[in-house]
């Protein structure tokens, strides 16, 4: 993760929201493994939809 904050640093972004990612580390990680089954959980409803 520090990585992309550093990205995020090179890109603009304020130090201050970088410090506030940093410290709700957990936070971001439950968020982006919700965000990550978004598509399937969406692709298995279209397919659900299309084929009734």
């Amino acid at each position: 993760m520090e990585r992309a904050f550093k990205w995020l640093l090179a890109a603009g972004y304020p130090r201050p929201a970088i410090d506030w990612l940093r410290r709700h580390r957990l936070a971001i990680i439950i968020v982006l493994g919700i965000l990550a089954w978004v598509p399937v959980i969406l692709l298995v409803w279209l397919v659900g939809a299309l084929l009734s």
